[in-house]
């Protein structure tokens, strides 16, 4: 057994040999759900995890945890093993706070390097990329395909950036021989996430929030993206980028739908974006003193002000992609964050 790995018993399907995986950000919120559908799948799961995670979801899994992390190409070439069907690359910092932009390229830009690079030497099947519809940048005023050029370079979001040179370095194994697929998916809502959906059914409850931001999003199921990610090992063609959209809904049907869910009444009137930038400013700039990521900052004051929208019919066609309705991918989430004790 190689050093750094640790083994919880599985179950293989009978009369036949499972299926091997390696999935990096295996302890976070679409990691998490692409692992568990992995392992309902029958496949046999490598799961990376850095020392100081908490793997408190991931113990509950029958997969073998591998301790490292992917701005480590040393530990990598330790825990990945030779010959594997599929690597699914998940890690990534989606942090909005410009302090940690320097982090977050060194574990998007570089740790996708590192992954590629490792998964070409081990002779890897297929290569599913978890990029993000930020890879195409902000383009409000029409509907994202993946023909759709990408703005990022022009975008002060450093994540978007990054993720649009992350699937470069996947490109560029692509031309020495990696056998890869590009999934980009929007936003998520469901099981495991810790951060942004409690933070807004928490917002709501409290009553805390006054107004609301005039832009949209594009939501989908966490499980139903994590699907797509095991159906593209099947389906999806090498070099291909497939979005994953679902629901496109203003901010305040959004959040609208959360009141319904907690039977509290949301606010109906916009937050004017000038006061949200100018409250973010002033936040961004305390943070640099307390060290302390704040709840809001400019780029995040960007995707609230927002529209996108994105179509998703290359995945639906190709991949069979589809995701429910607002209402059952919140109340999913709900049912999750009381049966977990998530704070709410």
């Amino acid at each position: 057994m190689s050093e750094g790995i640790v083994m919880s018993e599985g179950t293989k399907p009978e009369g036949s040999k499972p299926r091997i995986a390696y999935v990096t950000g295996s302890t976070g919120f679409l990691g998490l759900n692409i692992v568990e559908c992995l392992v309902e799948q029958g496949w046999q799961v490598y799961a990376l995890r850095r020392k100081s995670s908490n793997t408190r979801d991931l113990d509950r899994m029958a997969v073998t945890q591998v301790e490292g992390d992917v701005t480590d190409i040393e530990s990598l070439r330790r825990t990945m093993p030779d010959g594997l069907d599929a690597v699914f690359h998940v890690a990534a910092d989606t942090s909005m706070w410009s302090k940690k932009n320097e982090r977050q390229n060194e574990i998007n830009i570089n740790g996708t390097r590192n992954v590629v690079e490792v998964a070409l030497e081990k002779k890897v099947g297929r290569f599913i990329h978890t990029s993000s519809v930020g890879a195409f940048g902000t383009i409000p005023d029409r509907e994202i395909s993946e023909n759709t050029p990408s703005q990022a370079l022009r975008s002060p979001i450093n994540y978007y950036r990054s993720k649009y040179f992350a699937e470069k370095e996947v490109f560029a194994g692509i031309t020495r021989g990696l056998d890869a697929v590009i999934l980009n998916p929007a936003q998520i809502v469901g099981p495991y996430d810790y951060n942004y959906t409690p933070l807004m059914f928490r917002t709501i409850k409290s009553g805390g929030m006054l107004a609301v931001p005039k832009g949209g999003s594009v939501l989908g199921h966490v499980r139903d993206y994590a699907r797509a990610h095991v159906t593209a090992y099947e389906k999806g063609r090498t070099g291909e980028r497939y979005l994953l959209g679902g629901v496109h809904a203003s901010f305040r049907e959004v959040f609208a739908t959360i009141g319904k869910i907690l039977n509290c009444k949301t606010p109906s009137r916009t937050f004017p974006a000038w006061l949200m930038t100018l409250i973010a400013i002033v936040m961004d700039r305390i943070s640099q003193y307390t060290n302390k990521e704040p709840i809001l900052c400019t780029e995040k004051v960007i995707l609230m002000n927002t529209d996108m929208r994105i179509s998703s019919k290359k995945a639906e066609q190709e991949l069979g992609f589809s995701t429910c309705s607002l209402e059952e991918m919140f109340r999913d989430a709900w049912q999750w964050m009381q049966q977990s004790g998530v704070r709410s």
